[in-house]
């Protein structure tokens, strides 16, 4: 009877541990199932998206982003919202579309008007990249004071900077938004928050920016009041955002003059061709002519340096 009641004892203990170890299994498959299914998510917030690039264009990528420029691009299209473009695609594009600014342009014009509208369609792509970033780097900055004081509340109430950053991200607006919660993805990833900051400064370059990130830097080394220093931060970038807006304001009309003066010159050469089909080809081939030409794209380019100069205020 003892005997029967002891295997019967033993019989249980055996199917109870047994539950419990495949309760915990379950559990710890569940868990890593979930850290997983975090990190795939983490990295597709970090990565900057080649879900619809072939493979040609996709180890083009990766080649240019080895090179400074490659990189300088790469971030030029993130500031600018584009994180999902490929940077050899935009390349390929911006070329086929010069190319075929200048075929349209070749027996209407000449060849040196061809070569010209090839050319106004590289400067233009660029020019609304750098547009676009700016106009974006603006809206960012104009929310740096919110950001600033939601990491002051985030310090004060003993959180960390990190889970600060996630809580920013979480409340504000974009591009704020994505921009921080990219900041965090990389955290996540192992990336050190200065090195994360850097690139945050790489793809959105600002004065305001580098003094916020500088000082999250300095102080996540050095340690120090942080909460003081991000409170003073938010109000001077108020009151830079003020300044900033007045000095737009007021410089509006000397920036419109700048473009104005480019926009002649191109336009002074367009109306040459149309009157005269091919007299700038033939300039181009004659001592008299070149020396015309450059010195008429000398005064219009001083003359657009010369406006730009003079309403660019720094702040």
């Amino acid at each position: 009877m003892t005997a029967t009641l002891d295997l019967s004892t033993l019989f249980l203990l055996i199917t109870g541990g047994l539950m419990v170890t495949l309760v915990l299994a379950a559990a710890t498959v569940a868990v890593w199932a979930g850290n997983a299914e975090t990190e795939r998510r983490m990295v597709e917030s970090a990565d900057l998206g080649d879900g619809g690039r072939s493979w040609v264009f996709a180890r083009l990528d990766t080649r240019l982003q080895r090179t400074r420029w490659g990189r300088s691009l790469v971030a030029l299209l993130a500031g600018s919202g584009l994180t999902g473009w490929s940077p050899s695609m935009f390349l390929a594009g911006s070329a086929a579309a010069a190319v075929a600014a200048g075929l349209v342009t070749l027996p209407l014009l000449g060849q040196a008007t061809s070569l010209l509208a090839a050319l106004i369609v590289l400067v233009g792509v660029r020019a609304w990249l750098e547009r676009r970033r700016r106009q974006r780097v603006d809206r960012f900055v104009a929310q740096l004071p919110e950001l600033a004081r939601l990491l002051s509340n985030g310090t004060s109430a003993g959180l960390a900077v990190r889970r600060s950053l996630e809580m920013a991200a979480d409340e504000m607006t974009e591009p704020a938004r994505s921009e921080v919660a990219q900041v965090c993805a990389e955290l996540a990833l192992g990336q050190t928050l200065e090195q994360s900051l850097a690139n945050l400064s790489a793809r959105l370059p600002s004065r305001e920016l580098t003094v916020l990130t500088q000082t999250l830097t300095i102080q996540g080394r050095a340690g120090g009041a942080l909460i003081t220093a991000l409170t003073g931060i938010g109000e001077t970038l108020e009151e830079r955002r003020r300044l900033r807006r007045e000095i737009v304001t007021s410089t509006l009309g000397a920036q419109f003059s700048g473009y104005t003066v480019i926009f002649l010159g191109f336009g002074a050469v367009a109306m040459m061709n149309a009157f005269s089909p091919g007299v700038i080809d033939e300039m181009i081939t004659n001592l008299a002519g070149q020396a015309v030409l450059l010195v008429a794209t000398g005064l219009f380019v001083v003359g657009y340096l010369v406006v730009r100069r003079l309403s660019k205020v720094e702040v």
